[in-house]
């Protein structure tokens, strides 16, 4: 009987390539969009944090359109 060998094929098709591309895109997103968001958590250095919160009847007040 005859051995007969199995060559495995290496070749990488085109939905791998676009599968590969597209993980690599989202991950590249999540990270980007993660570092983004912690730095814009920081809180700035030398600027006090002030918020304002008006009354519902603000709106109505005659010193607003002043």
């Amino acid at each position: 009987m005859a051995s007969q060998t199995r060559t495995v094929s290496t070749q990488v098709s085109n939905l791998d390539r676009t599968l590969a591309a597209s993980l690599a895109a989202f991950s590249m997103f999540v990270v980007g969009y993660t570092a983004v968001r912690v730095f814009l958590a920081q809180p700035a250095a030398n600027a006090p944090v002030t918020t304002v919160t008006p009354h519902q009847a603000a709106m109505w007040s005659d010193g607003l359109g002043r």
